[in-house]
C-alpha cells in the first residue's frame, strides 16, 4: 500500500535565525574565533580586577529583613564578636590557670591577627565600692562592732595584746546571761584566738586570723567573691580563652590566618603543657572549618568531575577532537559568565561560588547536542557548512527551549527572600544563556575550523544505542508495564501508610552540624562545652536601654523552660544606693581614713601575764559542759604545756611576735573594709574592661546573653527557645535566631522558587509547542491581564503579589492554549513528565537509602526542574521531527541525552567523595535526580510516544504544531493506520537490526 509523506514542515522565525546566525559564524569561522577570543580575555582581565568575594553568612541575607535589620542594630552597638574559642582542660588547677595564661598572652601579643581578646577578668573598680553590695543590716551591724574598736582606730594600738584580749573574752564569757547569739560569738572569737595561737606554736607558717569578721558577708557573696578571675567552667576543669579574628572579609582568607596561628600556637602549647588538653573552636571557626573543608572537597570532586566528563565525552564522540571543542566553547562561555557577573553582581558569596561548577556540568549539555546532531547528519552524507546549519535548525528550538527553561528555573530564583538564592539565580541564568550563545556562535566556527579538511569516514561515529531503540520501538508495553510496577514499589517507600492520610517520609535536617565532615575537632569541642560546661556556643541577645530593664529581663528569661542562663553585667550594679545605706559607708569611710600602714612595733610581752590570763579562760571553760568550750579548753592546755617546755626568753619572743601578728591581721581587715568604702554610687564605668566591651555599649545599651538548656541545632528545640525568647523580648537577635530565620528563608526560598520557575517553565513550553497563529491569542489576553495587575500592584491598589500574579498568567495561558488547540497544552505536559516523575522517582530513593535534604542539596528542587525539562523537550522535538513514523528516538538524541545526563551525574556524583557531609549529599542527591530523570526521558517517555504514534493519522499531512493530539481513534480509519504503522516498525525494526 502506498503511503502519502507528509510535507515537510515549514521553518520558524527562531529556526531560520539560528540557521543564519551559525551559518554566518560558520563561514566566518575565523573572525568569529578571534572576536570570541578577544571577549574572553577581556571578562577574565575584567573579572580578575574587580570581581569581588564575600564569605560571611550574613552576606546571603537580604538586608531589609526583618531580623536581619536587628542583627545590624547589635553590631551597630556591640560590635560584632565571632569568637575564636580556645578550650582549655586539665584536672590541676594551676596547670590549667598557667596554660590560660600562656595562651592568652600570646593570643593579645598577636594585635595584628586578634582582638577583644579575653581570658581573665580584671575586677576593675568594683572592689573600691564593695561595702554597696552587702545589706543595710549587715553594715550597721559591722559598723557596731567597729565601734568596739574605737581606742584602736583613734591610735591605741599597744592595747593589743594577748593577755588583754583573753581577759576581755574571759569577762564577756562569764557575765553573759541568756544571750545565745553573744555566747556563740563570743566562744566562735575563742576559738579563733586559740586556734591561731597553737598553729602558730606548732609552726610559725599556719598563723591565721586571730579576729572575727567585722562585716558578715552572705554565702552567696562570699561564693562569688571566692571566683577565679579565670574563665572556668564549673568544675574548674576546663577553661576558656576567647578572641576576635582581624580579618578581610574581602577576600575568601576570612579568618583563616588567625585560626591558623592559634593552631600553631596551640601546637606550641601541647608540647610546653603535655598533661593539658586543648581544643579549638567558635561559630567562626565551625564556619572557617567548613568553608575549608567544603573547598578543599571541591577541588578534589573538579579534578575528578573534569577527568570524568572528559573520558565520557571521548567515549560517547569516540574520538578527542570534537570533546575537545565542546571544552572549548565551554570555556569561552565560562569566561563569558564570570565577567557577567562581575558586571552584574560585582561578588560572589559562599553560595553563589558553586555556580562554576554548575555551568560547567549544564553548559557543556549545549555543546553535547550539536555535536551529536551534526555528526549524524555528517555521516548521512552532509557537507561542512550544510550539517553545522541543518543542525541548528533541527535541534536549535531544543537547545534555546532548554536554555531558556533552566536559566528562568534560576531567574525565578530573584523573587525570593533569600539574598544568597536570588544572587546565585541570577548569575546561574545568566551564565547559561551564556553558554547557549556560545554553543551557536562559538562552536560552528570552531567546528567548521576542525573539520575543513576531515575526510567523512575520519569523523568519529557516536553511540547509536540499537537495543534500546529496539526494545521501545518493539516493546512499549512491556517497558511502560515494568516501570509502573518499579513507580509502585517507589511509591510504596516513599510514604507511611500506617495513618488513615499516607504522610511522605522525605524529611529535611536542619541542623548545620551534621553538614560538617565527620571527626572535626570544632564540633567535637562544642559538643564537650555544653555537656562539661552547660554552655553553648549558640546564644539569644536581647538589648536593654537601662540597667533596670535589663534586671528586669533576666528575671523574665530566666523563668523560660528553655533557658539554662542568662549572663549580663547589669546585676553587677546595686539597684540603688538608699541615703541610709549611703551614710553607713560614709561611717566606715570616716571611720577608717587614717589607718597606719602598718601597727606599731610589738611591745615586750609578759609571759607570767599571759599565763595567768589562759588559765583563767582555762578554768572557765573547763566548768561549762558544752562541747565546744570542752575542746577550745582541752587547746588551751596544750599551749600552757608547751609554753611551759620553753625559756623564759623563747616566750617572750614567741608572744610579742604573736601580739604584732595580731595587731597586723586586724590592721588588714581594717585596710580591707577600707579600701571597699568609696560611697559615691557604682556605675558601668566601674566594671572590668574586658566584659564592659562586650555587655555595655558606648551609647549606654545593656546586653543580655541568653543560654539555650537544650542543643540547639536541630529545628525543634531550636524553634522552641526562639519561640520563649521572642515572648519576653520580640525584638532578641542572635546567632540561633539567624539560624532560625536563615534556615527557614533559604527553604522557603528553594520552595518559591521551584514553584515560580513550574509556572515560567509551563509557559515557556506552551509558547514553543504552539503554531504562529496560536500565539497571539494564548498570550495576549493573559499579557494585558498582567500588565494591568502589575499597574495596581505597583500603585498600591492591589496587594503585591508575584507568586499569583504568575499562576493566574500560567493557568489562563494553559486554558486558552486548550481552548484553541490540545497539542501545545499535551506537549507541555509530555515535556514536563521527565521532571515532574524524575523528581518523585528522586524523593524516594532518598527514603530508601536514608539521604535526608538540608540547606546544602535543596538546589536540586529548580535544578532537577531544569535538568528533567530539558531532555523532554528534546524528546518532543524529536518525536515531531518524525511525523510520517512510528516514533523512535534518534541515536543523536538518545546520545546526546545519555551523555548530558552522564556528565552532569560524575560532575556532580564526584562530590561524594568529599568528607564534608553537605557536598556528599549535594552529590549523592543531583546524582540521583539526573539519573531519574535520564530514566524517565529515555525510558518512559518514548515508549509512551511510541504507543501514541501508533494510533496518529500517518496520511494526515501535519505542520509544526501538530503533535499527540492529533491521534485518530477512528475506527474507520484503523486498517490504514494500523497498517502504516506496522510497515514503518517493521522497516525501523531492520533497521535498528
Amino acid at each position: 500500500m502506498s503511503e502519502e509523506v507528509k510535507e515537510p514542515p515549514s521553518k520558524s522565525v527562531l529556526t531560520e535565525s539560528l540557521g543564519s546566525l551559525t551559518g554566518l559564524c560558520a563561514r566566518r569561522a575565523w573572525w568569529t574565533i578571534g572576536i570570541v577570543v578577544l571577549s574572553a580575555v577581556f571578562c577574565v582581565y575584567l573579572t580578575t580586577q574587580r570581581l569581588n568575594f564575600k564569605t560571611d553568612r550574613s552576606d546571603l541575607i537580604n538586608p531589609e529583613a526583618g531580623f536581619y535589620q536587628r542583627w545590624i542594630n547589635y553590631t551597630k552597638d556591640f560590635g560584632q564578636f565571632d569568637d575564636i574559642i580556645v578550650v582549655i582542660e586539665s584536672n590541676r588547677s594551676e596547670a590549667l590557670k598557667e596554660a590560660i595564661d600562656d595562651v592568652g598572652s600570646r593570643l593579645a601579643g598577636q594585635p595584628k591577627l586578634f582582638s577583644n581578646v579575653l581570658y581573665r577578668i580584671d575586677p576593675g573598680k568594683l572592689p573600691e565600692k564593695g561595702l554597696q553590695y552587702l545589706p543595710a543590716k549587715t553594715l550597721a551591724n559591722g559598723l557596731e562592732r567597729l565601734e568596739s574598736f574605737r581606742p584602736i582606730l583613734n591610735g591605741n594600738w599597744g592595747l593589743i595584746t594577748l593577755d588583754g584580749v583573753v581577759t576581755r573574752l574571759q569577762s564577756q564569757l562569764s557575765r553573759v546571761k541568756n544571750d545565745p547569739e553573744m555566747e556563740k560569738q563570743l566562744l566562735h572569737h575563742t576559738d579563733l584566738l586559740i586556734t591561731s595561737l597553737q598553729n602558730t606554736m606548732q609552726d610559725g607558717d599556719r598563723f591565721t586570723n586571730p579576729w572575727p569578721e567585722i562585716l558578715s558577708v552572705p554565702d552567696e557573696m562570699e561564693e562569688q567573691g571566692k571566683q577565679s578571675d579565670y574563665m572556668l567552667n564549673e568544675t574548674g576543669t576546663m577553661g576558656f580563652v576567647m578572641a576576635s579574628a582581624v580579618q578581610d572579609k574581602g577576600s575568601f582568607e576570612g579568618p583563616t590566618l588567625a585560626i591558623d596561628a592559634v593552631r600553631k600556637l596551640l601546637a606550641d602549647a601541647q608540647q610546653k603543657f603535655p598533661d593539658v588538653k586543648f581544643l579549638l573552636t567558635g561559630i567562626s571557626v565551625l564556619e572557617n572549618d567548613e568553608m575549608r573543608r567544603s573547598m578543599a572537597d571541591s577541588t578534589t570532586a573538579s579534578v575528578i568531575s573534569f577527568v570524568g566528563v572528559a573520558i565520557l565525552l571521548f567515549l560517547g564522540f569516540r574520538g578527542f577532537l570534537h570533546p575537545f571543542l565542546g571544552l572549548f566553547m565551554l570555556a569561552v562561555g565560562m569566561a563569558w559568565s564570570f565577567g557577567y557577573t562581575t558586571l552584574m553582581i560585582g561578588h560572589l558569596n559562599i553560595l553563589s561560588v558553586s555556580f562554576a561548577a554548575m555551568l560547567m556540568g549544564l553548559g557543556i549539555d549545549f555543546a553535547v547536542h550539536i555535536l551529536s546532531r551534526y555528526l549524524e547528519l555528517r555521516h548521512q552524507g552532509m557537507g561542512l557548512i550544510e550539517a553545522i546549519v541543518a543542525t541548528t535548525e533541527g535541534v536549535g528550538v531544543g537547545v534555546v527551549t532548554g536554555a531558556v527553561t533552566t536559566s528562568l528555573a534560576f531567574f525565578c530564583a530573584t523573587m525570593t527572600d533569600f539574598l544568597g538564592v536570588a544572587e546565585l539565580g541570577v548569575i546561574a541564568g545568566g551564565g547559561i544563556l551564556l553558554c547557549a550563545l556560545a554553543a551557536f556562535t562559538v562552536l560552528p566556527a570552531a567546528i567548521a575550523v576542525a573539520d575543513r579538511r576531515t575526510e567523512l569516514l575520519e569523523l568519529p561515529k557516536p553511540f547509536e544505542a540499537r537495543t534500546l531503540r529496539a526494545a521501545i520501538l518493539n516493546y512499549p508495553w512491556v517497558i511502560l508495564t515494568a516501570s509502573a510496577v518499579f513507580l509502585g514499589f517507589i511509591g510504596y517507600r516513599s510514604f507511611d501508610w500506617s495513618g488513615p492520610v499516607p504522610k511522605p517520609l522525605v524529611v529535611y535536617d536542619h541542623n548545620l552540624l551534621h553538614l560538617q565532615a565527620e571527626g572535626l575537632e570544632s564540633v567535637e569541642a562544642q559538643n564537650h562545652i555544653f555537656e562539661s560546661s552547660k554552655h553553648s556556643l549558640l546564644y539569644a541577645l536581647s538589648i536593654a536601654d537601662s540597667p533596670e530593664e535589663a534586671r528586669e529581663l533576666k528575671k523574665k528569661f530566666e523563668k523560660l523552660p528553655t533557658v539554662r542562663e542568662v549572663q549580663e553585667l547589669a546585676t553587677r550594679i546595686p539597684e540603688s544606693l538608699p541615703e541610709a545605706k549611703r551614710l553607713l559607708i560614709q561611717g566606715y569611710h570616716a571611720q577608717l581614713s587614717q589607718l597606719p600602714a602598718a601597727p606599731p612595733e610589738p611591745q615586750a610581752a609578759m609571759p607570767a601575764a599571759n599565763g595567768r590570763a589562759l588559765e583563767k579562760l582555762y578554768d572557765l571553760l573547763k566548768s561549762r559542759r558544752d562541747p565546744e568550750s570542752q575542746r577550745i579548753a582541752s587547746s588551751i592546755d596544750s599551749i600552757l604545756n608547751a609554753l611551759d617546755e620553753e625559756s623564759l626568753q623563747r616566750q617572750m619572743e614567741f608572744l610579742g611576735e604573736f601580739q604584732y601578728r595580731m595587731a597586723y591581721a586586724l590592721l588588714a581587715q581594717f585596710q580591707a573594709i577600707a579600701s571597699a568604702s568609696n560611697p559615691e554610687p557604682v556605675t558601668a564605668d566601674d566594671l572590668p574592661i574586658e566584659l564592659r566591651s562586650r555587655f555595655v555599649s558606648p551609647q549606654g545599651k545593656w546586653l543580655l546573653q541568653i543560654f539555650p538548656k537544650d542543643q540547639i541545632w536541630d529545628m525543634e528545640p531550636l524553634q522552641r527557645f526562639v519561640h520563649d525568647v521572642r515572648t519576653v523580648d520580640a525584638d532578641a537577635t542572635g546567632t540561633p535566631l539567624q539560624n532560625y530565620e536563615a534556615a527557614r528563608q533559604i527553604k522557603r526560598s528553594y520552595e518559591i522558587c521551584a514553584l515560580y520557575a513550574l509556572g515560567v517553565i509551563l509557559v515557556t513550553l506552551v509558547m514553543d509547542f504552539s503554531t504562529r497563529n496560536q500565539l497571539f491569542w494564548t498570550f495576549f489576553p493573559p499579557a494585558v491581564m498582567a500588565l494591568i495587575a502589575g499597574i495596581l500592584m505597583v500603585t498600591g491598589q492591589l496587594q503585591y503579589n508575584p507568586g499569583l500574579l504568575l499562576a493566574v498568567f500560567t493557568v489562563m495561558t494553559l486554558v486558552l492554549s486548550l481552548f484553541l488547540g490540545r497539542t501545545a497544552v499535551m506537549d507541555t505536559i509530555l515535556a514536563m513528565f521527565p521532571p515532574v516523575v524524575g523528581l518523585g522517582i528522586s524523593c524516594g530513593v532518598l527514603v530508601i537509602l536514608d539521604i535526608p535534604l538540608n540547606p546544602a542539596n535543596l538546589i536540586i528542587l529548580p535544578l532537577i526542574l531544569g535538568i528533567g525539562v530539558d531532555n523532554g523537550v528534546h524528546i518532543m522535538h524529536d518525536f515531531h521531527s518524525k511525523p510520517n513514523e512510528v516514533y523512535c528516538p534518534s541515536p543523536s538524541t538518545i546520545n546526546a541525552i545519555v551523555m548530558t545526563s552522564t556528565t552532569t551525574m560524575v560532575g556532580f556524583g564526584s562530590m561524594m567523595i568529599s568528607a564534608h557531609r553537605g557536598l556528599y549529599s549535594l552529590g549523592a542527591v543531583l546524582t540521583i535526580g539526573v539519573g531519574s530523570c535520564m530514566f524517565v526521558s529515555l525510558i518512559m517517555l518514548p515508549s509512551i510516544l511510541c504507543l501514541f504514534s501508533r494510533h496518529r493519522g500517518l496520511s494526515t499531512k501535519g505542520s509544526r504544531g501538530e503533535g499527540v493530539l492529533d491521534t485518530e481513534f477512528d475506527q474507520d480509519a484503523a486498517p490504514v493506520s494500523v497498517e502504516s504503522s506496522a510497515m514503518n516498525r517493521l522497516n525501523q525494526a531492520a533497521r535498528v537490526a
